[in-house]
């Protein structure tokens, strides 16, 4: 087995790290809003283009996913051995580039394609990111950073919400638009115009931090092949999967609330798509960015006490907590419960992600976090941010027939998620404590 020693580096002065933390969680709230920003356009995007509720689901999970969990592993070797800096730079204008081309879009196929390019550059965010974390921070500091860099998850999703509401409550009553250079635009593209530009002022900061310095090696290499780095994941394979698969579990209420839930109240509740996105968009960066910084605080808070399987236990609290509040949204008879209950869906749905990675980098060597980074984020897209969404589509077209019955849908799939998450949780902690490096004496 790969064996770690202490390099007895110096951390980046705190200032330092605080600031490339900070770059990075801003290059992360934009991806999730250019990645969002589908979910306030489901109604335009199915009259203009005459799609289906699984076909806005293929949109927004699949087309995204396909080559961004196939290109994370690829992209964490990358990062794993050049500068992530750089790295992650060129990541951002790319998929900032991709968004637009969303805008370009005239048919459906059209759309898949410039979706799948999103997802190709959104691919070289994490995984890179995760391990600079790593490298800025000592490990029981970690969790506060990784939580404010998953926080924008939430306040990407929630500003995509409540900016695609207001551009398209400005222009949504316009059949179409003539840009210079383009020509007919419908409102719907102008939102991808929008949200496309702030990826480039963010890639301009991005260049100005400092690649911090590699603070654990292999003893065997500094870069370890593909083979040692294959060998130390199948030696620790049971404790990988069950990660993956709990937290994977445990992102799918979120995931379907981000694509579903703004549908979900217009259909139901008859609330106009842009103020539904607003409501929406607040809850997600009250609720759920609340959650995020408390659940992390947390994490780090039962580690320093000696709790070893602090993360964990976060991860499992917040699983058991999401059941009760997902099986009851689509029986809630009136808009004030609805957006309450979705507030707590979103506030436990959150609390777990920033001990998520935390506790990767806790039993993972150095030079490979990036690489086990994307494997997790591999499992965690393909499970909750593809698979969940899409099959809460297809039981909404193809079970309940009734747009009406979105929320059945979302209580179904995102009940049995929770359910399943947590018995992921508790399969993980045996081998999660037996990986720990043994305490200091």
């Amino acid at each position: 087995m790969i064996q770690e020693h202490n390099t007895q580096r110096p951390w980046p002065r705190p200032a330092l790290a605080w600031y490339a933390a900070v770059v990075l969680f801003l290059a992360y709230t934009v991806a999730f809003i250019d990645r969002a920003i589908l979910s306030i356009l489901v109604e335009p995007l199915r009259r203009d283009l005459s799609i289906n509720d699984t076909q806005v689901g293929l949109l927004a999970g699949f087309a995204f996913v396909i080559f961004y969990v196939g290109l994370g592993v690829p992209l964490g070797l990358i990062a794993d051995r050049w500068n992530r800096k750089w790295l992650i730079t060129i990541s951002i204008v790319f998929w900032s580039a991709m968004t637009a081309a969303c805008g370009l879009a005239r048919t459906f196929g059209q759309l898949f394609v410039a979706r799948i390019g999103v997802g190709v550059g959104e691919a070289g965010l994490s995984p890179a990111s995760y391990s600079l974390i790593a490298d800025l921070f000592p490990s029981n500091r970690r969790g506060t950073p990784l939580g404010l860099y998953n926080t924008a998850i939430y306040l990407g999703s929630g500003l995509a919400m409540i900016i695609g509401g207001a551009v398209v409550a400005r222009v949504g009553h316009t059949a179409a638009l003539r840009v210079a250079l383009i020509g007919s635009v419908r409102p719907w593209q102008i939102v991808f115009f929008v949200v496309a530009l702030p990826g480039l002022l963010v890639a301009l900061l991005m260049a100005t931090i400092r690649e911090p310095v590699r603070h654990t090696a292999t003893v065997s290499d500094e870069r370890p092949s593909l083979g040692e780095t294959i060998a130390h994941i199948r030696v620790r394979a049971r404790l990988y999967l069950m990660h993956f698969l709990a937290f994977g579990f445990l992102a799918a209420p979120s995931s379907i609330l981000f694509l579903w839930v703004r549908p979900f109240l217009t259909r139901r509740f008859g609330i106009a798509p842009a103020e539904a996105g607003y409501w929406v968009g607040l809850l997600l960066i009250v609720c759920a960015t609340t959650g995020m910084m408390l659940g992390s605080s947390v994490a780090d808070t039962l580690q320093s006490r000696g709790i070893r399987d602090g993360t964990i236990r976060v991860g499992l609290v917040a699983s058991i907590c999401l059941i009760g509040p997902l099986a009851l949204l689509g029986a809630l008879p009136t808009v004030h419960l609805a957006l309450c209950d979705i507030g707590i869906i979103l506030f436990f749905g959150a609390s777990a992600f920033g001990a998520a990675p935390a506790a990767l980098q806790l039993v993972t060597p150095n030079r490979m976090r990036a690489v086990v980074s994307g494997l997790y984020l591999l499992t965690l897209n393909l499970v909750g941010a593809t698979a969940a969404p899409a099959i809460t589509g297809a039981l909404t077209d193809y079970v309940f027939r009734n747009t009406a019955d979105t929320g059945w849908s979302i209580s179904a799939v995102g009940s049995v998620s929770a359910l399943l998450g947590a018995m992921f949780f508790i399969f993980l902690r045996r081998p999660f404590l037996a990986a720990l490096p043994a305490p200091a004496a």
